[in-house]
């Protein structure tokens, strides 16, 4: 329903979406949808969890940079370059 797209209208609805997802989604390639969901105001309240601690402790300890998915894993690492998703450590 189009009339639903107004913030206005939005705000007087009771029902609020909730979007939980834990923290791997975000390095397994997921990113760009959440922030397209959050952008586009399609979600009221975002929950999110440390399910893939150990990714956030590799990322606090070393910076971390965007990669590619379909970036060879075998080349990265004859690099010394280790990857979680799509992200380079």
């Amino acid at each position: 329903d189009e009339a639903l797209k107004d913030p206005a209208v939005r705000k007087n609805i009771r029902a609020r979406i909730f979007f939980a997802y834990t923290s791997n989604q975000i390095s397994c390639g997921q990113r760009e949808v959440i922030k397209f969901l959050v952008q586009h105001k399609m979600v009221d309240v975002i929950v999110t969890t440390a399910g893939g601690i150990e990714e956030d402790i590799i990322k606090c300890f070393e910076h971390t940079y965007m990669g590619d998915f379909k970036l060879s894993g075998k080349e990265l690492r004859k690099k010394g370059i280790n990857r979680i998703g799509n992200l380079l450590v």
